[in-house]
């Protein structure tokens, strides 16, 4: 009896830490990039321009606000939602043959289904932007003319992250790391 009762002990204690463990999971951090395509071009325009990766970053910057206006796809804390940012947005640019340019967008982005602040509705962080592309959301009148038409094809990826302190759990969620001892 001694033993089945150290057993059953070890066994609630067990199932009381997977259970702690369970609800101490917070949702990841989504990171998405997606990559437009140029195929036509004219790259010897974007290395004479010498503010180029400014204004390329404030164009896809104007573009993905003017898609979260609608769509909530930016992410990021309440504070970081309400600057002029979007999900700490990173974009580069780069030549990929003699007239085809990529440009590439990372940003924090939030979950799936995104909601429409207009509307009772619902979509994907994908759809829109492509929606978007489609629309010609990414074909600018500024600087960035030079790269002409996008191609109508969008790349996307995603990750999910934790912040320092926690593991990633279940492809897209956190759990604290347990400490020493436990």
């Amino acid at each position: 009896m001694n033993l089945l009762h150290s057993i059953s002990i070890i066994c609630s204690l067990f199932l009381l830490k997977s259970v702690l463990a369970f609800v101490e999971t917070v949702p990841a951090v989504r990171v998405v990039r997606f990559q437009v395509d140029y195929p036509d071009a004219d790259v010897s325009l974007v290395n004479k321009h010498n503010k180029w990766t400014t204004i390329l970053r404030n164009s896809v910057l104007a573009s993905l606000r003017f898609i979260n206006k609608h769509w909530l796809i930016c992410g990021g804390t309440e504070l970081e939602k309400r600057s002029n940012d979007c999900g700490k947005l990173q974009v580069s640019g780069e030549v990929v043959e003699n007239n085809h340019y990529r440009v590439n967008m990372t940003f924090v982005a939030e979950r799936d289904p995104i909601r429409n602040s207009k509307v009772d509705a619902t979509s994907t962080v994908f759809g829109v932007v492509q929606i978007g592309l489609k629309g010609g959301i990414f074909q600018y009148t500024n600087a960035l003319r030079a790269l002409g038409k996008p191609s109508q094809v969008l790349s996307f990826d995603e990750a999910f992250f934790c912040y320092r302190g926690s593991t990633l759990y279940q492809q897209d969620k956190c759990r604290k790391e347990a400490e020493r001892g436990e």
